[in-house]
């Protein structure tokens, strides 16, 4: 809060001895924190089956436990992740993310706050905002997520399974030595030795 005090003038000293504090107008003038939310300059890139981890934080370091921090992607009436009233509404979250998402809050009286998503998908590829709002101000930024692939992702298991067939019937030990332990084609694989045995 602060104070603009003026001398009123129509206050007459000598003949009207009035208190002290009387000789001032005071007028008390509210005053609105103003911040803004910064994120990362550049895309965040995370593997399929990692976590990923979305920071952003207020300049001039204000306080934001007691803010609203929401992280939503195209509509804002569905979080991602929102933090309310001190504490986090999982409750409101889109089905999607609910028992996903965590919000690290280690720096959260700095203004700094990250979003741990976890085990991403290529479905998490895109853009995340990141809304503050206090109770006279808010602002947002926006953070580009981009989730690479492993190339035998793209494929499916089933496909695999019947290019696979007639190799495992032959020699699938060698071709298990091969892979390298790669679980997507070991799966297509596993598949594939079931059909081989009942034929």
């Amino acid at each position: 809060i602060a104070s603009s005090c003026e001398r009123s003038p129509f206050i007459t000293y000598e003949s009207n001895p009035a208190p002290l504090w009387s000789n001032f107008l005071c007028v008390l003038v509210p005053l609105t924190v103003n911040f803004k939310v910064i994120g990362p300059d550049h895309p965040i890139m995370v593997s399929a089956g990692e976590d990923a981890l979305l920071p952003c934080h207020l300049f001039r370091n204000t306080s934001a436990q007691k803010m609203e921090v929401r992280w939503y992607r195209s509509k804002f009436s569905e979080p991602v992740h929102l933090y309310q009233n001190e504490k986090d509404q999982a409750e409101q979250q889109i089905p999607n993310y609910q028992g996903k998402t965590e919000l690290l809050k280690d720096g959260i009286v700095d203004g700094r706050v990250v979003l741990r998503i976890r085990n991403i998908t290529p479905s998490d590829h895109g853009q995340f905002i990141c809304f503050f709002r206090s109770s006279r101000f808010y602002a947002e930024a926006t953070l580009e997520l981009k989730v690479t692939t492993n190339r035998f992702q793209c494929v499916s298991l089933h496909t695999l399974g019947v290019l696979f067939t007639s190799l495992l019937c032959k020699n699938c030990e060698k071709i298990y030595k091969y892979l390298h332990g790669n679980k997507y084609l070991i799966m297509a694989l596993q598949s594939s030795r079931e059909r081989c045995n009942t034929s």
